[in-house]
């Protein structure tokens, strides 16, 4: 019985300090990368006509011409510049898929008015029965059954940068009052990191839908 205790606790401790540390080494990870990209870069360059050598100076200068872009980008003609640029990007099969499927992603992220997603639902997916935690992108309208579809991405446990996208119709989707940081550590912990509770709000489409709470135990 005792040796069962402390196997346990050694096991949930260790699977605790994973949850925490993991993520921290990404992060230190793809910083790096990102640091090293633009050391590599921009560097040389600089070697070349100053005759200098900072380590860090290839980033600080990269995220001074990032943010000179984006003021240029306010001015008219700058507008009409990088528009005629897309136009000719659309033109390049690869290219356009590529730039359009990076800037979209972008724009959903850091859009001022718009946060990457609107809000946890859970759907009964893969099959009914079997529930979901989603991620509300927005809506699709269905032009032949003439009704509105929620776009919902499933992503997958651990790996949160892959997973599903399904159109759900509105009186299936639980609106949850989850929020997407606490959906978030849910799924990347595998659910090792499970809310007791997960409450249901009111559904926006039909207000009298109001499922009841669901308890994980």
């Amino acid at each position: 019985m005792l040796w069962h205790k402390i196997k346990t606790n050694f096991k949930n401790n260790l699977l605790s300090g994973l949850v925490l540390t993991i993520p921290l080494f990404i992060t230190i990870i793809v910083l790096r990368a990102i640091f090293n990209l633009f050391d590599d870069l921009i560097l040389p360059v600089v070697q070349k006509y100053l005759d200098i050598n900072i380590p860090g100076l290839g980033i600080i200068i990269g995220l001074l011409l990032i943010y000179f872009v984006g003021m240029i980008t306010k001015n008219f003609f700058a507008k009409k510049a990088i528009e005629r640029g897309e136009k000719i990007l659309a033109r390049i099969p690869i290219a356009k898929t590529v730039y359009s499927s990076v800037k979209q992603i972008l724009m959903t992220i850091s859009g001022p008015e718009k946060s990457s997603f609107k809000k946890v639902l859970l759907v009964e997916y893969p099959r009914k029965g079997i529930y979901s935690v989603g991620f509300l992108n927005g809506e699709i309208y269905n032009e032949s059954e003439d009704k509105i579809l929620l776009s919902v991405l499933v992503v997958t446990s651990v790996n949160p940068t892959s997973g599903f996208l399904i159109l759900v119709p509105p009186e299936e989707a639980m609106f949850t009052k989850t929020s997407v940081e606490e959906a978030m550590k849910l799924i990347v912990s595998g659910g090792i990191v499970t809310p007791k509770t997960i409450k249901i709000g009111e559904n926006p489409y039909f207000a009298n839908l109001q499922p009841p709470s669901m308890t994980f135990k």
